[in-house]
């Protein structure tokens, strides 16, 4: 009876997420110029078109009524819509249909890899709970409702961890060096290669970064990258953001005037707060990740290192929680201390409800500074919450074998 009712109820939350999924869907492909793809979609047809891929188009105008006048511009390095180039031959609705397809199939395919490294294997209540959790998750949601790159980037991150663990370092600094030209904020991984000795695996991935944009300053032209970074630059007006769970989101939330909700303090001078906050992440971050010798270590390392980038990158939004799924499944599987602490169960229950809170109730009490702190920055909150567990399981491991 009990795992009848187990079944039920993965069912019902899977279910309900798909109506969820599908109505974010149709909004970002018809009300939204297909958002985020839009932007990459329009960036690739002025290419080819011979125009300015980084200049205004229908994706990067939302006009939405929080900021009627700001644009969304594309963040991403020209070389990296080398990959849009067959989607740009097709026309939006195709285009999309299609980007849509081929994401999904990277998520099917990452998690293949994640079950066979982890050993799973498949009930029915487990394939039931995946699913529902894939769905409810605030990551797909986010990519849902943007069509952003994600999942793609899941595939080459859950690659490039599966070669770490298994000690292919060529292999893994390719796939990292990869993501790292179209990513920045993946640079966290060069102290990390560096202060573990892995040498030639950070040459590896520096020079696998450096061949892309290479090779993009060949085929688009230095202007097309002054432009970008250009693009970059206009990046903190909107952090604000609900879905952008980094820290200066939830500082810019907190301490500015911004346009989705009451600020908790109108004090712009502590937003610059959040370098410091980001700083003391990255430092501890380094120094857990780095003198781990313990069982899993590779594992805790890009778990750690994933999340924590997360945090420190000033645009974390929510759907590149998706990149770290491999290692922190396989933290979660290896976890050797069974009794649990009140704090972690709290933990857990932050990172549970905020990961699969639904995204059309994040501005519920938008006038309320409580909930600019709280609903509205719910996604930090599960983001730190992780970090904290990550941290956390390699300290009560250590302690563990200790005993």
């Amino acid at each position: 009876m009990k795992s009848v009712l187990v079944v039920v109820a993965l069912a019902a939350i899977g279910i309900a997420a798909f109506v969820l999924d599908v109505a974010l869907m149709h909004a970002m492909t018809n009300l939204l110029h297909m958002n985020d793809f839009g932007k990459f979609y329009y960036s690739t047809r002025a290419f080819l078109d011979g125009t300015g891929m980084y200049a205004s188009n229908p994706a990067t105008n939302l006009r939405f009524v929080e900021a009627p006048e700001l644009q969304f511009l594309n963040m991403n390095p020209p070389h990296f819509h080398l990959l849009v180039l067959p989607f740009a031959a097709l026309q939006p609705e195709r285009a999309v249909t299609l980007w849509l397809g081929t994401s999904l199939f990277a998520l099917i395919v990452a998690l293949l890899v994640i079950s066979r490294e982890l050993n799973v294997s498949w009930t029915r209540v487990r394939l039931l709970a995946v699913t529902a959790g894939t769905l409810a998750f605030a990551g797909t949601q986010s990519f849902f409702a943007t069509g952003n790159l994600s999942l793609l980037l899941l595939l080459a991150m859950t690659m490039c961890w599966a070669s770490a663990r298994r000690g292919r370092w060529t292999a893994a600094a390719v796939w990292l060096g990869a993501c790292l030209s179209v990513k920045p904020f993946l640079l966290i991984f060069a102290p990390y290669l560096a202060a573990t000795r892995r040498f030639r695996a950070l040459g590896i991935l520096l020079a696998t970064a450096g061949a892309s944009v290479a090779v993009g300053l060949v085929i688009f032209g230095a202007g097309e990258y002054r432009a970008w970074y250009a693009a970059l630059t206009q990046s903190g007006d909107w952090a604000w953001g609900v879905m952008n769970a980094s820290l200066l989101g939830v500082f810019r939330r907190a301490f500015a005037t911004q346009p989705i909700g009451t600020p908790l303090l109108v004090a712009p001078s502590l937003v610059n707060g959040w370098i410091v906050a980001a700083a003391l992440v990255g430092i501890v971050t380094l120094v857990r990740t780095i003198g781990d010798r313990e069982p899993h270590a590779i594992d805790r390392a890009f778990a750690l290192l994933l999340v924590a980038a997360q945090l420190i990158s000033p645009l974390g939004w929510i759907y590149y929680l998706w990149l770290p799924a491999g290692p922190v499944a396989a933290v979660m599987a290896s976890s050797a201390v069974k009794r649990r602490a009140a704090l972690h169960i709290a933990l857990v229950l932050i990172a549970s409800i905020g990961f699969a809170y639904p995204m059309p109730f994040l501005l519920a009490f938008r006038n309320h500074a409580w909930a600019t702190l709280t609903i509205a920055s719910i996604y930090f909150w599960a983001t730190l919450a992780l970090w904290l567990l990550l941290i956390d399981d390699r300290r009560r491991s250590s302690a563990h074998l200790v005993n």
